[in-house]
């Protein structure tokens, strides 16, 4: 996770020098199809911005943290006395959304999108985990991580419904109670905790085979159809333009660190009982290469309270972006269900 200092030091909230204890952290997003930090960065750092300011904005094209506020300094980010309490972080949105008079009504480009999201989803969990740590906040807590909407209900923010009305609008399996999860386990295995799983399992040479002639190899950096810079087999952490890799081997490798991420994610599953079974190598591989590709929430969606059988059945219809079927996807689908049944 890279964090840039942009303290808006003209925004007369960071002018107003108040600070905070905090007592917990509040997710938003920005409800708008705009995926650059820089773009409110350079807009809310304005004698002008009066009536909004936020702890940080996560990029929706490269998920780089842009840190506005100090952490301890009071923010209006909510419109409720949960700027007295919490931090505010916004995720920035894909720029393939429509909104019209404020409603989210529909995508251009789903599959953009969805990697979009993933990358903002992804880095709040990072970054919650960090903040987690820093101020000694239990992630499970009731109240200590809200979103914007769940703050309105509780009485502390304003009418807002973000960001549950973006994950559900696009279906991608995230929800406030997988992400408070997600963050706990960050917590837990930076602090060492993380509980072992008896016999805990990692991707075979044939699941690292299987994501890598789904990702195809480039050794040059490219800008993949969402914007973001890559490279090997879909690296994107700290990918900048003109890096170059010197071998498919170092390519491999780092698809090999990558994966050690989504199996993580399974393991957790396993671990939770979310996953009712215990999987032999195949169906790990399987559910590890489904993760890489559409997420730990959708993993979670897949798997929750089904068998063996149900789960290989549904994971067939994760093959669509915008709506319709993409022959790549359903190709992966197929790949992934056929290694799991093997």
């Amino acid at each position: 996770m890279e964090i840039v200092k942009s303290i808006l030091k003209n925004n007369p909230c960071y002018k107003a020098g108040k600070t905070i204890v905090v007592k917990g952290l509040m997710l938003h997003s920005v409800g708008c199809r705009q995926p650059s930090a820089k773009v409110f960065v350079k807009g809310w750092d304005s004698p002008n911005q009066d009536k909004a300011c936020v702890h940080a904005f996560i990029d929706a094209d490269n998920g780089t943290v842009y840190q506005t506020l100090p952490w301890e300094h009071r923010g209006w980010h909510c419109g409720g006395s949960a700027n007295n309490t919490h931090i505010g972080v916004e995720m920035c949105e894909p720029g393939c959304l429509c909104y019209e008079k404020g409603v989210l009504v529909g995508c251009s480009d789903r599959e953009a999108a969805l990697a979009a999201v993933k990358r903002t989803y992804d880095t709040a969990v990072e970054l919650f985990a960090m903040l987690c740590e820093k101020y000694g906040l239990d992630p499970t807590e009731s109240g200590v991580i809200i979103s914007h909407k769940e703050g309105h209900e509780r009485g502390v923010a304003s009418g807002h419904v973000d960001p549950d009305h973006l994950w559900k609008a696009l279906s991608c399996g995230y929800t406030m109670d997988g992400f408070r999860a997600d963050v706990k386990a960050a917590v837990d295995k930076a602090k060492g905790k993380q509980e072992s799983v008896p016999g805990e399992m990692q991707v075979s040479d044939r699941g690292v085979k299987l994501v890598a002639g789904f990702e195809g190899y480039r050794q040059k950096a490219y800008r993949c159809p969402a914007g973001v810079w890559t490279i090997g087999y879909g690296h994107t952490a700290g990918v900048k333009e003109g890096d170059t890799l010197p071998s498919q081997e170092a390519a491999m490798a780092l698809l090999r660190e990558d994966l050690k991420k989504y199996a993580d994610y399974v393991n957790v599953c396993v671990k939770k009982g979310i996953l009712t079974f215990v999987p032999n190598q195949n169906q790990f591989d399987a559910l590890t290469s489904f993760c890489y590709n559409c997420g730990n929430g959708n993993l979670q969606k897949l798997v929750q309270g089904r068998d063996a059988a149900t789960v290989a059945e549904k994971l067939l219809l994760y093959n669509k972006g915008g709506g319709k079927v993409l022959e790549g996807l359903k190709r992966r689908r197929e790949e992934e269900r056929d290694l799991f049944l093997s």
